[in-house]
C-alpha cells in the first residue's frame, strides 16, 4: 500500500490499466486487463480457458497474461460481480503477503525467534527482482510461487510417513497434493513459472534420493510424488487450451533474452518502449549506493537479478564465517550451519547450475563480453524457446541465495541459544541480532530510489483518459460491423505495435467486434496472413462483406481498390477500408 497506493484495490478502478502507458510507459498491463475482458465477456467454450475476439477464432487466456486462474474464478463469479471489475490490485497485494509470508515459513523452520523470520519477510517482500515486475507484468510478478516450492522441499521431512511393518517410509497424500496444486497453479498463472517449480520438486526427490542411498522406498517415494503432480498439471494446462489452436509453442529471441553473470551485483534495470515497430530502452538503477555494470543489450533485462547492497554484505559476512569456521576444527560443526548434509548441498549446487545454466541461454555473456557459444541442433534450439525469456531462470537461484544466507543466520542464532546463557553468546546474540537489522535497513535503504519510482509511477495516473478513436465515423462502422481485420499482421505483427492493438481491443470491445489479431505473448501474425491474405484473393473475386472493418499497418501496401472493392478513408490517422460510404470522412486514395 506504502509503495502503489490504495487505488490499485478499488475493483471497479480501471484507469490504470486501461492506460497503464502513463505509469511506466508500456502497454503490457492494459493489454492484460483487456484480455480479461474479452475472456469474460466470452460464452463457456471447451477447453475452458478460450476467448473470443482476439483472434480470428478463439485463442486461450493464457497468451493474454491476464492470469489465468484469476480470469478463471472472476468469471464464473462475473454475474454477480460489478460490471466494471480488476483483480490485478488485489493479485499485487496477494503476491506481497505470500511473499512475506512463505518467506517468514522458510526461516521458521530453522530458527522461532520472530526476528528473523520478520527479517526475512521484509527482505522478500521488497526484492528488487519483485519489484521490477510489478505491475507491468502482473503475472510474471508470482515469485512466491518459488518460495512456496522451497518451503515443500524445505519441510519435506515432516511429510514422512513411517511404515513400522514393512520398515519403509512413504510420503503423506496431503504432500503430493500441495505440490500437484502448486504446479498446476504455476501454469495457471504464468506458465514461466512451472518448469521452475518442477525443477524445485526434483531437486527435493534428488536430495531424498541421495540421502536415502538410491533405494527402492526412496525411489518410489520420489515418483509418487512426480507423476501424479506432471499427470494433473498437464491435464490442467490441456483444459486451459494451451495446445489448442494457431499458437507456435516456440518463438525467437532465447540468445538475447538471457541472464549475464554480473547481474546480481548489477542494479541496472532495462524498459523495453514499443512504439510503431521500434524497440527502445530506457535505463534505471536500483541502486542508491552501488554503480551500474555493462550488459550485452537492453534485452537482458529478462536476466534482472540485482541482489540489493544489504543481501551482497550479508552473503559475503557468511562466506567469510563459513571459511573461518571451517579452519577450526574444533568448531567444525558450525559448517553444518550452511547445510542440512552432503545430500542437501549436491542438491542445491545442481539446482544453482542447472537453473543458471538455462538463464545464461546458448550464448553466455559477462558484461559485454561473450563467455561461450553452444551451437545447439534445431530440435534442441526450438525446445528451448519454448520459454524465450529465459533470463528468467535465474529467480530460482536468486531466492536460492536469499533463502541460504538468511536461513544460516538463523541457524548461527540458533546455535548460539543452544550453547547457553553465559555472557559472551548473549552478547554474540546481540551482535548478529543488530548486524541483521543493520543489513536490512542497508537493503531498504539501497533498493529505495526503486520503490519510490513505482510510487511515482503508480500514484500519479490521471483518469482523463479517452480513446484517441473520437471521429463520428467510428460509431458508424462500429454498430454495422462484426470484425476488424489488419492488414497484413506480419513483420511480428501486433508486437511490434502494442498501442495500436489496445486502442482496437477497447473499441472492439464496446462495439462487441472480433479481430484478426491483437497482441500477445506469442505472434500468431503468420496463421493471421494466410486467413487475410486468402479474404483479400476471395475479395478480388468479388467477396463483398460490410461487417468487416479494414485497417492497414503499411499505407504503402494497400491493394489498390480495383482489386479489393473496397472504399478507403482517412479516420483519426488511420488508414481504413469498408464496402460502406462514409459521408462525412475523409476519402483517402492508396
Amino acid at each position: 500500500m506504502c509503495i502503489y497506493g490504495l487505488k490499485v484495490l478499488d475493483f471497479t478502478n480501471i484507469d490504470w490499466l486501461t492506460h497503464s502507458k502513463d505509469a511506466e510507459g508500456l502497454w503490457d498491463l492494459t493489454q492484460h486487463y483487456l484480455g480479461w475482458e474479452f475472456y469474460r465477456q466470452s460464452p463457456w467454450h471447451f477447453p475452458l480457458g478460450l476467448a473470443d475476439g482476439l483472434y480470428s477464432s478463439p485463442v486461450s487466456i493464457v497468451y493474454t497474461d491476464s492470469i489465468p486462474l484469476f480470469a478463471f474464478i472472476c468469471k464464473i463469479l462475473s454475474p454477480i460481480l460489478p460490471e466494471t471489475f480488476q483483480y490485478f490490485g488485489i493479485f499485487g497485494l496477494m503476491t506481497y503477503m505470500l511473499m512475506g509470508g512463505f518467506g517468514a515459513l522458510i526461516i521458521a523452520r530453522y530458527n522461532s525467534n520472530p526476528l528473523y523470520s520478520s527479517i526475512s519477510a521484509i527482505i522478500m517482500s521488497i526484492s528488487p527482482v519483485l519489484t521490477k515486475r510489478m505491475f507491468y507484468h502482473t503475472a510474471l510478478s508470482a515469485h512466491f510461487l518459488i518460495l512456496m516450492a522451497i518451503a515443500l522441499w524445505i519441510y519435506r521431512d515432516d511429510c514422512f510417513i513411517q511404515d513400522k511393518a514393512h520398515n519403509r517410509s512413504h510420503l503423506k497424500a496431503s504432500y503430493v497434493i500441495l505440490w500437484a496444486l502448486v504446479v498446476a497453479s504455476s501454469a495457471l498463472i504464468n506458465a514461466y513459472y512451472t518448469p521452475m517449480v518442477l525443477g524445485i520438486l526434483l531437486l527435493s526427490c534428488l536430495q531424498d534420493l541421495i540421502s536415502s542411498g538410491w533405494y527402492k522406498t526412496s525411489i518410489i517415494r520420489s515418483l509418487t510424488c512426480c507423476i501424479p503432480t506432471l499427470i494433473f498439471t498437464g491435464l490442467i494446462a490441456y483444459a486451459f487450451g494451451f495446445f489448442y489452436g494457431d499458437v507456435a509453442p516456440s518463438t525467437v529471441g532465447l540468445d538475447n533474452l538471457s541472464f549475464n553473470m554480473n547481474q546480481l551485483i548489477n542494479p541496472v534495470n532495462y524498459l523495453c518502449h514499443i512504439s510503431n515497430y521500434n524497440y527502445n530502452f530506457t535505463e534505471q538503477s536500483y541502486s542508491a549506493f552501488l554503480p551500474g555494470l555493462s550488459t550485452m543489450s537492453g534485452w537482458q533485462e529478462e536476466g534482472f537479478a540485482y541482489l540489493g547492497l544489504g543481501m551482497i554484505i550479508a552473503l559475503a559476512l557468511m562466506l567469510v564465517l563459513v571459511m573461518i569456521y571451517h579452519l577450526k576444527p574444533e568448531t567444525s560443526s558450525l559448517t553444518a550451519l550452511v547445510s542440512d548434509g552432503y545430500s542437501w548441498v549436491i542438491s542445491v549446487l545442481v539446482g544453482l547450475i542447472v537453473f543458471t545454466f538455462l538463464a545464461l541461454s546458448p550464448v553466455a555473456t559477462a558484461g559485454n563480453k561473450i563467455v561461450y557459444s553452444i551451437n545447439y541442433p534445431e530440435g534442441i534450439y526450438k525446445i528451448l524457446s519454448v520459454f524465450r525469456s529465459c533470463g528468467r531462470f535465474i529467480r530460482p537461484v536468486y531466492y536460492g541465495i536469499l533463502v541460504i544466507v538468511l536461513s544460516t543466520y538463523a541457524k548461527i542464532a540458533a546455535r548460539i541459544d543452544l550453547e547457553g546463557h553465559k555472557s559472551k553468546h548473549k552478547l554474540a546474540r546481540i551482535i548478529l541480532s543488530v548486524l541483521l537489522i543493520c543489513i536490512c535497513l542497508i537493503q531498504v535503504a539501497d533498493i529505495y530510489p526503486s520503490l519510490k519510482y513505482k510510487q511515482d509511477a503508480y500514484n500519479n495516473i490521471s483518469s482523463d483518459y479517452r480513446s484517441p478513436l473520437v471521429d463520428p465515423a467510428w460509431n458508424e462502422l462500429g454498430t454495422k460491423a462484426d470484425e476488424i481485420m489488419f492488414y497484413t499482421p506480419s513483420v511480428y505483427g501486433m508486437e511490434c505495435n502494442p498501442e495500436l492493438s489496445c486502442i482496437f481491443e477497447e473499441y472492439a470491445l464496446e462495439y462487441d467486434l472480433s479481430l484478426n489479431i491483437t497482441y500477445m505473448s506469442r505472434d500468431m501474425s503468420s496463421f493471421a496472413d494466410e486467413k487475410t491474405l486468402r479474404h483479400f484473393a476471395d475479395r478480388e473475386k468479388g467477396l463483398e462483406d460490410e461487417s468487416i472493418i479494414y485497417i492497414f499497418y503499411d499505407i504503402s501496401d494497400i491493394p489498390p481498390a480495383s482489386k479489393s472493392h473496397l472504399n478507403y478513408y482517412m479516420i483519426d490517422g488511420y488508414v481504413i477500408g469498408t464496402d460502406l460510404i462514409l459521408e462525412n470522412a475523409s476519402r483517402y486514395n492508396p
